[in-house]
This record gives structure tokens, C-alpha cells and sequence, in this order.
């Protein structure tokens, strides 16, 4: 071998190393730098048997035995959960609050503590997520950046395995070019940043996608068959058991199937996997955690539709319509385009009807301008500046976000490639490239059909068709490549406006850092970091022996069946601050009733209190 081919083979693996490395950088900057916010809160006390506001807890807050009732009242379900594994408490009576320390608070959980925590704090989802994250921590020790530490790691594999799909499927180029977008892809960025479910499973369902290809073209080694079906079986089956809407992604290999499947052997292999694949959700849903997940799913259903319907802008799940099919197309509108880097983040710019219709013919234009330009009678020295001229006298009708608009033209021409690099391909390739088509597109129609049947719009969110991302960059990626053929003008538009929008899907990751994204990052003004950390951190250099801790523990509103606890007050400020707590640590805490917001220590033999933390606007 040369020196010159041993110098080309190492090539892209350098730059597949500076990828990855670019990746992780992204993903642990700044990674704890903002607190945890709801979900993430359920998270770190799921993941440690605990269910939020201690419903699993009573020993530790409380010394009155009291009276229980069963908790599934559901005569409209048939499904039915064992009974007496979860039982929901009355307030007939007021329960004496007791002292508790960080060592009763972390006494040792049984399987069914995770359970309950599990199916009580998460609706059951998620259970080989908090598994891996249980052992992580174990491993890592429990904080912020621990717990999303794991993300980034999974986030960073997806950069990976990204790679190795586009390389296997279609080229070395492709893989790299993939890769690299989804390195800078603000989607990846941010929820590698949450200690949640979602990396975890976009992972897991690039991993079986990558398998069922296989396993699909594989006509002759049957040992390899083997061994690509228990791969498959094993990415799907803990994908479906990281989160339930995984089944967009099986529908999607369902319906790959019944286009190129042609093996009557190959349709009951596939059964067999698809069964087995499904066991493992089936025994959660029936004897494991999972026992009230669809009188969870039934509940949350019939509160989203009546949010809609009587309070859609003002209550506290955030903007909920009712699914009608405008309501429906709006909110799934930046579902497709935020899946494209081309157009990311345009529909948060684009407004007005006569700016965004300019914009659509003046795209349209470029097409018909490119497929017609030869038979059409043009002057020599206007056939090359056409699509200039077009594209400056357009920016003198748009009177807002200028750039955005033809960006907007620029991506739909770009786009109108899709069917040249499907004809270009060859027969195998082709199939391959169907699969893009349906895994960019089945999770997020399976959520508009899951609306409608709803009724309302609250599941339209990017996140649970994320799943898509993978596919789309790879899309992107071969159209990327093809575009090198095309006239100069054409290259020099298309590579240029893009190159502008990555300086906006830039400023889309800055905003996220700065944790001023609502798209990304949920909150619009920056959260402070973490307050319980801080709060315990201090408690641990500040306790005395006979110092007493004092949580905020206000009373809790009405609640619905499923998520009441046993005590008429909350307990989550004193949860979240013993998570970071030692757990052999005999520090007395007690419950303060009396006020909503201050972490404090009684210190014996002083009146003035000693102030630990106030936790007023940082609980996000």
C-alpha cells in the first residue's frame, strides 16, 4: 500500500475524530450551568426509587398512620392494575410532621419503591433510562452535571453511529457530512443538556434502524441474519422501554417492510422480532412498573382536551388548542421545518402572508427558472444573473427579516433536488433512500393522527418525533453533494445562503447557552443555577450538632386522583435538596408550614436564624 492510500484512508477518520471532539465540546459547554427545571427534577428522584412529594416516603415525614383508600377509581377503563399496589391517602386527618434526617430520607429502596417512582413521578415511561442512569450516578456520584453528563454521552454516540449509518448505506462523504450536522444540530445540542429520556432513545432507534436495513438486504450469510435480528430485537425492544413513542419508529420499519420485504421466511422472521421486541413493554405495562401507564395516558388525555377546550393560552401545561386542522397544521409547521437545517428556526421569522407568499414563488421561480432556463430565449449576459437579480429585487418587497425570506426561496429551491438524487441512484440505493423518506416523515404524522384523536395539540412538540433528525441530515447530506454539480450561479446561491444560515442556527445555540431559547431551553429569561445544590452545599459547611434545618413546605392545591400524595403539604424542596445531601448524614431537618420560600437553620441558643438559600422564582 502507498504512502498516498494509507494517507486517504486516514483522512476521514481525522476528520470524523474532530467531529466527535467538536461534539462532545458543544455538549459539555456549560452543561450545569443553569438549574433543573420540572422534568429534570422528576428525574433525579425516579432515578433514586423516590417519587416526587414523597408518596413512597411516609415513614420519613410523617409519624400518623393514615387513612387510605384504593386508588384506582377508572370504571371506564377495562384495564385494571393489581390491587392494593398503589393506594392514594385522605386528608381526613392532618399527619404529625416529623424530624427526619439525610440518612432516614435515602433509607434503602425496594423494587417496588422504583416502581411507584416510576409509574407515580413519570407515568411509567422510561424505565431502562433510569436504570442506566441509576448506575451512572452510582458510578459518577449524584449531581447536575452527572446526570447529564449521560446525555452528552448518548448525544455524542448519536454523532457516531450517524456516521457509521450514512457510510454503511451510502458513502464515506455522506457519513462525514452527516455527522458534522448533527455535531451542530441545536436540536441534539439542547437535549443533550437535559437529563431525561430523549438522547438515550434517539440512539437507540438510530441503532435499530441500522440493524433492520441490514437485516433486510442480508439475503445469504445466516449467521450474520443471527446475529443483526438479536441486535435489533435488543435496540427496539430498550428503545420502546426508554419511551413509548418509539412505536412511530417500528411503524415506519413496518411500513419499509411492506414495500421490500418479498420473503415469506423474511415476514415471519420479521414477526417473530417484532413480537419479541414488544415483550418487554408488554410485561412492564402488565406486571412490571408500568401498571397505571394507560389509565395515566387515558387521564392526561381527557385534562389536555379539556385545557384546550376552556383555557388554551392560560393554564399551567403550557399552549394547548384544540386539534382542529388549522391549529394542528400551525403547530406542526416548525415540527417539519426545524428537521432541516436549511430552514431551522424560519417559521419563528416568517410573518405576514404577502412576505411568506413572495417568498414561496420566488423559490418556485428558481426552480422553474433551473429546469426551463434552456428553452427559454435569454440574452447571453442575463442566463447567469438571473437568479441574482431575482433574489435582490425580491429583498426590496419584504419588509422584515429580509435575509430569513430568502433563505426561505433559497431552501425550497434547494430542496426541489430531492427527486434528482433519488433518479441518479441506483436500484439498492434507492430502497435506502426510502427509508429516509419514512423515518423523516411517519413519527411526525404519527403525532398528527394521535391529535386529532386527542383533540388538542399538546403532544406537536419536536421532541417526540426527534426521532426523524438522523435521517433528514443524511437527506441532507447527499443533496449537499449533489449540489457540487450544478452551474456556478446555482452553487454559488445555494452554498452561500446556507453558510448565512448556519451563522443563524449559530446565534439559535447562543441563545440556548445564554439559556434565553424557549425553542431549546424552555425559558425565555436565564435560570440561575441549581438552588438546591447550592442550598446543600452550604448545609454541609454551615451545620452544627444541634442545628435544626427548616424546608418551605406550602399546601398543596386540589390535586388530581393520580397524583395526590399523602401529606397536605409539599415536600419537594426538602427532596431536592437532601438528592445532593450525604446519605449517611444525621442532620435534623424538619418541615416549616409557616412560610413558602426559605431554606434556614434553627441554631441552638441564637435568634437570628441562619439563612441557607430562598428558593422564590428559581424553582422552575
Amino acid at each position: 500500500m502507498s504512502k498516498n492510500s494509507t494517507s486517504g484512508n486516514l483522512r476521514p477518520w481525522l476528520i470524523f475524530s474532530i467531529i466527535l471532539i467538536a461534539g462532545l465540546a458543544l455538549r459539555f459547554y456549560r452543561l450545569d450551568r443553569f438549574s433543573i427545571f420540572f422534568d429534570e427534577k422528576s428525574t433525579m428522584v425516579v432515578s433514586q426509587g423516590i417519587v416526587l412529594e414523597g408518596a413512597n416516603q411516609k415513614e420519613v415525614y410523617s409519624t400518623q398512620r393514615l387513612a387510605v383508600k384504593e386508588f384506582w377509581k377508572a370504571p371506564k377503563l377495562d384495564y385494571k392494575p393489581p390491587v392494593g399496589v398503589i393506594r392514594s391517602f385522605t386528608y381526613d386527618e392532618i399527619p404529625t410532621l416529623r424530624a427526619f434526617t439525610p440518612a432516614e430520607f435515602w433509607a434503602p429502596k425496594s423494587i417496588q419503591d422504583y416502581y411507584d417512582a416510576i409509574t407515580r413521578s413519570d407515568i411509567g415511561n422510561s424505565p431502562f433510562y433510569y436504570v442506566i442512569l441509576h448506575l451512572w450516578m452510582d458510578i459518577f456520584g449524584l449531581s447536575d452535571f452527572s446526570a447529564r453528563a449521560l446525555s452528552v454521552i448518548f448525544s455524542t454516540l448519536i454523532i457516531a453511529l450517524t456516521f457509521f449509518f450514512a457510510r454503511r448505506f451510502f458513502s464515506v462523504n455522506t457519513g462525514l457530512i452527516a455527522a458534522g450536522i448533527v455535531a451542530i444540530e441545536p436540536f441534539f445540542v439542547a437535549y443533550s443538556h437535559q437529563a431525561r429520556n430523549y438522547s438515550l432513545t434517539f440512539l437507540l432507534t438510530l441503532l435499530a434502524t441500522y440493524f433492520f436495513l441490514q437485516i433486510i438486504e442480508n439475503k445469504y450469510d445466516t449467521r450474520k441474519t443471527l446475529w443483526l435480528y438479536a441486535g435489533y430485537i435488543l435496540s427496539a425492544g430498550l428503545g420502546l422501554l426508554s419511551h413509548f413513542l418509539t412505536i412511530s419508529v417500528l411503524l415506519a420499519h413496518a411500513a419499509y417492510a411492506l414495500f421490500f420485504l418479498r420473503s415469506i421466511k423474511g415476514w415471519i422472521r420479521m414477526a417473530i422480532a417484532a413480537v419479541l421486541s414488544l415483550s418487554g413493554l408488554a410485561w412492564w405495562l402488565t406486571f412490571g412498573g408500568g401498571y397505571y401507564t394507560l389509565y395515566t395516558l387515558n387521564d392526561q388525555a381527557l385534562l389536555y382536551k379539556r385545557m384546550a377546550e376552556t383555557n388554551p393560552f392560560n393554564n399551567p401545561y403550557g399552549l394547548i388548542l384544540p386539534a382542529t386542522p388549522a391549529n394542528v397544521f400551525e403547530r406542526a409547521l416548525p415540527i417539519f421545518t426545524d428537521l432541516v437545517i436549511f430552514t431551522n428556526g424560519l417559521t419563528d421569522a416568517l410573518s405576514g402572508k404577502r412576505n411568506v407568499l413572495l417568498a414561496l414563488a420566488i423559490g418556485i421561480l428558481l426552480i422553474f427558472w433551473f429546469r426551463f432556463k434552456h428553452k427559454i430565449n435569454t440574452p447571453g449576459w442575463l442566463i447567469h444573473r438571473f437568479p441574482f437579480l431575482l433574489i435582490i429585487a425580491a429583498g426590496f418587497f419584504y419588509n422584515h427579516h429580509k435575509l430569513q425570506f430568502t433563505i426561505f426561496s433559497i431552501s425550497i429551491f434547494a430542496l426541489s433536488f430531492i427527486p434528482d438524487i433519488h433518479k441518479q441512484a441506483s436500484p439498492e440505493k434507492r430502497k435506502r433512500l426510502w427509508m429516509l423518506y419514512l423515518m423523516g416523515l411517519i413519527p411526525t404524522f404519527f403525532l398528527i393522527f394521535m391529535a386529532f384523536r386527542a383533540g388538542h395539540t399538546y403532544g406537536l412538540n419536536q421532541r417526540y418525533p426527534g426521532f426523524s433528525f438522523p435521517y433528514v441530515i443524511i437527506l441532507l447530506s447527499l443533496l449537499l453533494q449533489y449540489f457540487r454539480k450544478l452551474d456556478i450561479e446555482f452553487k454559488v446561491l445555494i452554498y452561500g445562503f446556507l453558510l448565512i444560515q448556519l451563522g443563524f442556527v449559530g446565534l439559535r445555540l447562543r441563545e440556548f447557552y445564554q439559556d434565553r431559547s424557549t425553542k431549546y431551553g424552555y425559558f425565555a429569561n436565564p435560570r440561575e443555577p441549581n438552588p438546591y445544590y447550592a442550598a446543600a452545599q452550604k448545609i454541609k459547611s454551615t451545620y452544627q450538632p444541634g442545628d435544626t434545618i427548616y424546608y418551605p413546605a406550602v399546601r398543596l392545591v386540589a390535586m388530581r386522583e393520580m397524583d395526590k400524595t399523602f401529606l397536605p403539604v409539599s415536600v419537594q424542596d426538602a427532596q431536592l435538596t437532601n438528592i445532593y445531601l450525604p446519605k449517611n448524614a444525621q442532620y435534623v431537618q424538619v418541615l416549616d408550614t409557616l412560610q413558602a420560600d426559605r431554606i434556614w437553620i434553627k441554631r441552638s441558643g441564637q435568634v437570628q436564624p441562619v439563612e441557607i438559600g430562598n428558593l422564590k422564582g428559581v424553582r422552575y
